[in-house]
């Protein structure tokens, strides 16, 4: 059986993700960028996760996964930025990935790798 391999290398990545991730994030986190850019979206650009519905728009809990809330979201482009949390942009602005990859970072000057809490813990970014 192969082992799954999580971690990737900015080396590894798109140039369209590689080039924004070495704009925004210190070189120190290139490759933990590319690692969560990987894990959320196969560095596919037009990935999208849309859970909301009619009966749960944005935010509203739709269940929970290891002991912790899930809400509806529509997360978009390489880091799956969940738009719903930015209302007043429109949600195409995510599949530009300097946008994309601009938002991911601020939230992560914010916040660390937690706003991408289960592939920074499954990559042992966080505990």
């Amino acid at each position: 059986m192969g082992v799954l391999v999580l971690k990737r290398s900015i080396s590894d990545a798109p140039t369209e993700i590689a080039d924004p991730i070495r704009e925004f994030w210190p070189e120190t986190e290139w490759n933990n960028a590319a690692s969560i850019s990987w894990m959320e979206s196969g560095w596919n650009w037009a990935a999208v996760n849309d859970t909301t519905r009619p009966d749960a728009p944005c935010g509203t809990v739709i269940g929970k996964q290891n002991g912790f809330d899930v809400s509806a979201e529509l997360s978009i482009g390489y880091f799956q930025v969940n738009s719903c949390n930015f209302p007043s942009w429109p949600a195409g602005n995510f599949f530009n990935a300097r946008q994309n990859a601009g938002t991911a970072h601020a939230l992560w000057a914010a916040s660390g790798w937690s706003p991408w809490y289960f592939s920074a813990k499954a990559l042992g970014l966080i505990s």
